[in-house]
């Protein structure tokens, strides 16, 4: 049986879910949030990363500038405000996927751009960052 490139994607990204439960330190009260961040480019390799706040950690390269951005919007991936910054005009789409918890509330987000810095721009310039 021949599985899509976008089915196998997406077992990757549940799968990754899967594992970033035991991933979060414990905490007697458990992190505000945790989070499988995945940008998937139309052509190429899918990039995840993993990023859990309060406390903040993870595979993220910024993980505590990314959780202020997400404690500000509530955790909602959708309210972080944009980053004004010029972006070049390419068509390369990229397709954002969040999936994850805050404060014991599930959070999903799925976006696609035209490039991948439009697609990091209009998340904050941070959570899928450069």
């Amino acid at each position: 049986m021949h599985m899509s490139r976008a089915r196998f994607r997406w077992a990757a990204v549940l799968a990754g879910m899967a594992m970033i439960a035991p991933a979060v330190p414990a905490r007697a009260d458990g992190p505000a949030g945790a989070y499988l961040l995945t940008v998937v480019p139309r052509s190429g390799p899918a990039t995840t990363r993993t990023l859990w706040c309060d406390p903040d950690g993870g595979t993220h390269g910024a993980a505590s500038q990314a959780c202020d951005q997400l404690e500000a919007a509530g955790g909602e991936i959708g309210l972080v405000p944009a980053r004004p910054d010029p972006c070049t005009l390419e068509h390369a789409p990229v397709t954002l996927i969040a999936n994850g918890v805050w404060h014991g509330s599930a959070r999903h987000f799925t976006r696609t751009y035209a490039n991948r810095c439009l697609a990091v721009r209009a998340t904050g310039g941070i959570l899928f960052g450069e």
